[in-house]
């Protein structure tokens, strides 16, 4: 599993500690992950990749009708 991939997406996470940079000024820093979103992903890749800002932010504004896009 590479773990710098969104496990939902399969785009870039763009996550700092998987980059080599710091994680105190990671981006994720700012979001709030809903219980919700984080049960999406896939459990051999929980707590071992990061979901992408894209995925939290549109799970932010489509609730479960997210869960469509990423059946697509």
């Amino acid at each position: 599993m590479d773990r710098s991939i969104c496990p939902l997406c399969g785009e870039p996470n763009d996550c700092y500690m998987e980059n080599g940079k710091d994680p105190n000024n990671c981006w994720c820093k700012d979001v709030t992950f809903p219980e919700g979103l984080l049960l999406l992903v896939p459990e051999e890749a929980r707590r071992q990749a990061c979901i992408c800002r894209s995925c939290a932010l549109k799970y932010g504004e489509k609730g479960e009708a997210f869960l469509a896009e990423l059946s697509r």
